[in-house]
């Protein structure tokens, strides 16, 4: 059973226990030779490790998403918790719990209820046989409900793309009432399958990382095809609204320097973007806020991918 999580962590404490490891660079060092960096992490978080001796032989003993134990000591570096490490050892899948390594939401059949009922307004014939075409599928299913949403910054853990698409569909109920042009029915639809594609683009185990598909095709062309054959299984469905959908799906990251191929186009989709948006920079930004505040610090660190820090606002 594991003792000791990365929350628990503080300078001076040593650790013998197990994680998984998200990271490993070999790196030269000015005197010659080399040293190991590493980050571990469990369901609490991550944390960065460093190990000196005999640093090219232990970088073959493990590979990034394996469960290892570490042993070592936890000092400061930079103003962060680090662990000194003397041992890490690759372990086999009866000698860990899962739980211990991967964050999950304790909601989640209670979410997935809340979000199909949303999705049980559509009434359009055939939005609703594509809607039910996915939700009828028990394999599918499962899939959603355990994926994460992301690998990293937002809803970064089982559930999190079950989570993401609620939060989103309640944004969307929201704008179809402020805005009476909104197609309802084709937004919610698109809701529902704008991120079915990271189904196929992440593994969604106790490490969550790019398939191949995702590394060579992304989530918004797989997402795509997998919409697309289940509206080929659809005779007659209509041509007009298999293009509006379709568009929903590739224009949803909103602008061509953050990944989309097209920009929106349709009202439909240009609300799924907004709600998109609004969802995942919440999600991250609450967990930036969180982190650095349970750090006792009232600013986060640079963030490279938004450029900025972010402000917890307790300063007094």
């Amino acid at each position: 059973m594991k003792q000791q999580f990365v929350d628990m962590l503080q300078e001076g404490d040593f650790v013998s226990d197990y994680f998984i490891a998200a990271r490993k660079d070999l790196r030269d060092l000015q005197s010659g030779g080399k040293f190991l960096g590493m980050v571990f992490r469990d369901r609490t978080g991550e944390i960065g490790g460093v190990l000196w001796q005999n640093a090219p032989a232990v970088a073959k003993l493990f590979e990034v998403g394996d469960v290892v134990r570490v042993r070592g000591t936890v000092n400061t570096y930079q103003d962060r918790p680090q662990i000194r490490v003397e041992q890490v050892l690759p372990l086999r899948e009866s000698e860990y719990d899962p739980a211990d390594l991967a964050a999950a939401l304790d909601n989640v059949e209670e979410l997935h209820n809340a979000f199909t009922g949303i999705l049980s307004q559509v009434q359009d014939p055939w939005l609703r046989k594509l809607v039910d075409a996915f939700l009828e599928d028990e394999a599918f299913v499962e899939q959603f409900k355990a994926a994460a949403a992301g690998k990293k910054w937002h809803h970064a853990y089982r559930g999190g793309l079950l989570e993401h698409c609620h939060e989103m569909a309640r944004c969307a109920e929201t704008m179809c009432e402020l805005f009476s042009g909104i197609n309802r029915d084709l937004l919610l639809t698109a809701v529902l399958l704008h991120d079915v594609g990271k189904l196929e683009e992440m593994t969604h185990g106790v490490y969550v990382d790019y398939t191949s598909a995702g590394k060579l095709l992304g989530h918004l062309a797989i997402g795509m095809d997998m919409v697309q054959q289940r509206i080929d299984a659809i005779e007659g469905f209509p041509e007009n609204l298999r293009l509006q959908l379709l568009h929903c799906v590739l224009a949803h990251h909103g602008e061509l320097q953050t990944g989309s191929p097209v920009l929106p186009k349709t009202l439909e989709a240009l609300v799924l973007y907004h709600c998109d948006n609004m969802s995942a920079q919440t999600n991250a930004f609450d967990r930036v806020v969180t982190e650095t505040k349970d750090r006792d610090r009232v600013w986060s660190d640079y963030i490279g991918m938004i450029g900025r820090q972010i402000w917890t606002r307790d300063e007094d």
